[in-house]
């Protein structure tokens, strides 16, 4: 499973990725041709799952019958700053959940871009248009939403400090999902649901089966 998946380095321009065949009747998605404007359109897209995913933590907050004066400005800190620290770890196991959902014969590489800074996966190989909504939500699943979901439910209310670290960890892996909620709304909006989506250089595109 592993093995196939490579780290390539530094992307420097779509040339880099332009590797196997594209189907001619491969329709291009409507989407950003740069990192910075899938930053920004991906940021917008978000807003509603960060406006839910703010409006629970302050349930919670509630639900704890906490002042918001009750909150110990340092320890909060402490605790987003440890999770940044923990987080720069988990991007390369954020990438290699995108990567493992790819058929497991193909070849997965995983590319750093440096101005930004992003790193993302590239596999060209054709993949089915549910699998690619569930490739581009995944690791956000793992290492966002269920961890988010369960500091909601209470499962780290007995100490205080790694509550703080753990939905400040949540929430960090949820934001950094932008670009993949982007792919998600692009291929529920574009795409039709009996599609085969495959990426070729920076895009991604579609087709129907019968018309490859």
């Amino acid at each position: 499973m592993f093995k196939d998946i490579k780290y390539m380095g530094r992307y420097q321009d779509e040339e880099q990725l332009k590797t196997g065949r594209l189907p001619e009747a491969a329709i291009k998605y409507e989407e950003p041709d740069t990192m910075k404007e899938v930053f920004i359109k991906g940021t917008l897209i978000s807003v509603p799952i960060f406006i839910i995913m703010i409006m629970g933590i302050l349930v919670k907050i509630q639900v704890w019958q906490m002042q918001f004066s009750e909150i110990n400005i340092k320890q909060l800190a402490g605790g987003i700053l440890i999770a940044s620290i923990i987080s720069l770890p988990l991007v390369p196991i954020h990438e290699g959940l995108h990567a493992i959902c790819y058929p497991k014969e193909s070849i997965k590489e995983i590319w750093y871009k440096k101005e930004e800074p992003a790193a993302f996966v590239y596999c060209n190989a054709p993949i089915s248009r549910r699998r690619f909504i569930w490739m581009s939500l995944c690791p956000n699943l793992v290492l966002g939403f269920i961890p988010y979901v369960l500091w909601i439910m209470g499962m780290f209310d007995g100490n205080r400090s790694v509550s703080q670290i753990l939905i400040s960890l949540a929430v960090l892996n949820i934001f950094t999902g932008i670009g993949d909620y982007l792919n998600i709304y692009s291929t529920i909006t574009q795409t039709p649901k009996d599609s085969i989506i495959q990426n070729y250089g920076f895009h991604s595109y579609w087709y129907r089966e019968e018309n490859k």
